[in-house]
């Protein structure tokens, strides 16, 4: 005995679709759920940024991300080129942010050494520096990341960003996870 089954017909493709799409609010906490990032290309002087001041300064390294969730934590990324000149200093980089439009300001505590500091003992020297920071700005307004940096003396130039190569700086967001920062 031969049984037929009669099933309705329907698009692969449109199934498939509906499987792929997954709302945000069904993804789990510490879950990174959308990435931007923003490319500096070799050529020009567009990527390099030279000051000698001691007070913070912008550098073109910036990255814009609009937040889905307001307690998500963001993950902000990058390895721009640096150079220094003089000796026995320090090279401070610090990350800021805008909140919808509005002026930057330091993301830490402290704002003395940023986030990152580069102490070198000679003469010239090149080099990347691996930024790595996390941020919860509360907020699901566009949210704008820049990178500040100085010499700690004011008295030799610094440069953060290098013409002759490719550079990048991302924002992660990471859903949920604001509550899991714990400072020590």
């Amino acid at each position: 005995m031969t049984v037929r089954a009669n099933k309705p017909a329907f698009n692969i493709r449109e199934k498939l679709k509906e499987l792929d799409s997954i709302s945000y609010e069904r993804i789990p906490d510490g879950v990174p759920i959308q990435t931007v990032v923003e490319q500096y290309k070799i050529g020009g002087a567009a990527n390099e940024h030279e000051t000698s001041s001691n007070t913070y300064q912008a550098s073109y390294f910036k990255v814009t991300i609009s937040p889905k969730f307001k307690n998500s934590l963001i993950e902000i990324k990058a390895a721009p080129n640096f150079k220094e000149n003089g000796s026995q200093a320090y090279h401070n980089i610090a990350v800021y942010r805008s909140i919808d439009g509005e002026d930057f300001s330091y993301i830490g505590d402290s704002i003395s050494n940023g986030q990152m500091t580069i102490a070198w003992d000679g003469s010239t020297i090149y080099s990347i520096a691996p930024v790595l920071v996390y941020d919860t700005p509360n907020t699901i307004s566009p949210v704008t990341y820049k990178l500040y940096h100085r010499h700690s003396q004011g008295a030799y130039t610094v440069r953060l960003g290098e013409n002759a190569a490719d550079e990048f700086m991302s924002a992660t967001e990471i859903k949920g996870s604001a509550g899991s920062i714990t400072k020590l």
